[in-house]
């Protein structure tokens, strides 16, 4: 009988901390410069705004978080660079007027312009926090902690189980530095 190989698990294999890295990825995106000890402080942050926010261990680790969370800790990661950065950050929910996906790509499409990124709330194939940073008519680049590089549209739906990704408009939070984020939708 052939000795089968142990692969050991990887950070992340068994927990659900994208929602918390998704926010430190959006901040690396828009803020290169941060640096190593000022984005320890912010995850320091992040994980004191769980607490407050009234969220278990078990929940974070073992569940994932929800949309009010990673609004909060966008919030918690916002008023943080602006007292440690002193730069002008904003933040927005993308529309929950959306209820095509066309609308949807246009909508996300037209919030990706300038210096914003946007917070995305994957389901489907594997409940997902992501950073999406730039759009064409058939893809979405990611900045993402699963090692997710770029999401095809033909493989994303508001709704529909028989596609690998459904991306609820409802889970999407704009984000910019500098100046008021722009959601016209």
């Amino acid at each position: 009988m052939a000795e089968k190989t142990l692969a050991p698990f990887n950070q992340g294999d068994l927990d659900s901390l994208c929602g918390v890295y998704c926010v430190m990825n959006a901040v690396r995106f828009l803020f290169p410069e941060l640096g190593r000890e000022k984005s320890i402080g912010l995850f320091q942050v992040l994980s004191e705004s769980l607490t407050t926010n009234r969220v278990t261990a078990h929940e974070t680790v073992g569940l994932g978080i929800e949309i009010p969370t990673v609004y909060a800790l966008v919030e918690a990661a916002c008023d943080y660079l602006q007292e440690v950065v002193e730069a002008p950050i904003s933040m927005a929910m993308l529309t929950s007027k959306v209820r095509r996906f066309d609308d949807l790509w246009v909508a996300l499409r037209e919030g990706l312009r300038g210096n914003q990124v946007a917070i995305i709330g994957l389901s489907g194939r594997h409940d997902h926090w992501t950073v999406a940073y730039r759009m064409t008519a058939r893809t979405l680049r990611l900045f993402d902690s699963d090692s997710m590089k770029v999401l095809q549209r033909a493989r994303c739906s508001l709704r529909d189980p028989r596609v690998p990704y459904q991306i609820d408009p409802d889970e999407i939070i704009l984000i910019r530095r500098g100046g008021m984020v722009d959601s016209r939708f």
